[in-house]
């Protein structure tokens, strides 16, 4: 990725890409066992199925926190400058166009 990025606010050229998500973990119950991947003990991370119930995905400015929706398309590699400048510019327009 080539190109700057900088914060409309402060100027800070310094960012985070942030995807934050909620999930619904669900372990079915049995007569040996929560969950019937565990066998011996209960680990949380040995669950049944894992439903998202909500994500949020944006770009925060490291120096003053601001925050600027961007979305991460799940299917592609990667996300383009083109798209991060886009998201910056976007929090200033009523209209923000998000394809690269």
């Amino acid at each position: 990725m080539s190109g700057k990025i900088t914060c409309p606010i402060c100027g800070s050229d310094k960012f985070l890409a942030r995807f934050q998500a909620s999930y619904i973990y669900s372990y079915r119950i049995d007569e040996d066992a929560l969950g019937s991947k565990n066998k011996d003990e209960f680990l949380p991370f040995l669950f049944d199925n894992r439903e998202k119930v909500d994500s949020k995905e944006y770009l925060e400015c490291e120096k003053c926190n601001t925050k600027f929706p961007c979305d991460f398309n799940e299917d592609t590699k990667g996300v383009s400058m083109t798209i991060l400048q886009k998201a910056i510019r976007s929090d200033r327009t009523s209209d923000p166009e998000f394809l690269g």
